[in-house]
């Protein structure tokens, strides 16, 4: 009677490691965080484009005739709303790490990764920038991403990590 018992829990052993396959093979593909740098030389290139579509949208605010409208870590899309029933994109001021602005007078104040930009917007096609204040901000450093799950490890030499993106990729060592 205890041989057949045995073998009934040797078999079930046997099933359950069948079942267990290891988590990081080499060469397995599967979606992961990978973090997004600040790389330091694009920072201070702030310049006006024309429009474009969004990508990551964030805050908005209206001002007079316009609307403006973050789009995360690239800049502020400008959009013409005096046609109220037909707002049209005009044009797109272009902030690397952009991620929060606010509008007051004729001005936008802004981030660019830890400084505060100031852009005088009277003439709302020619933007300027009027001031910079260097690390008026401190680095908000993203050592996780946003959800838990794998993600690739952040590498310090790299830069900052400013954001996360999911992906596929075969080394996602860390696991939250």
């Amino acid at each position: 009677m205890k041989i057949p018992l045995l073998i009934a829990t040797g078999i079930e052993a046997l099933l359950c490691l069948a079942g267990c396959t290891p988590q990081d093979a080499p060469n397995d593909e599967r979606q992961a965080w990978v973090p997004v740098y600040v790389q330091m030389a694009d920072m201070n290139d702030i310049s006006v484009s024309n429009a474009r579509i969004t990508e990551k949208a964030g805050k908005i605010y209206a001002w007079g005739n316009y609307i403006f409208q973050n789009d995360l870590n690239k800049g502020i899309h400008i959009i013409d709303n005096s046609n109220r029933a037909n707002p049209q994109k005009i044009g797109f001021i272009n902030i690397p790490y952009n991620t929060e602005f606010a509008v007051r007078g004729n001005y936008i104040y802004a981030n660019n990764v830890n400084d505060l930009v100031v852009i005088d917007i009277s003439d709302v096609l020619h933007p300027q920038v009027t001031k910079r204040i260097d690390k008026a901000f401190p680095y908000i450093n993203q050592k996780y991403p946003p959800q838990s799950g794998r993600f690739v490890c952040p590498d310090p030499a790299r830069g900052i990590v400013i954001d996360w993106e999911l992906k596929d990729v075969k080394a996602a060592s860390c696991r939250r």
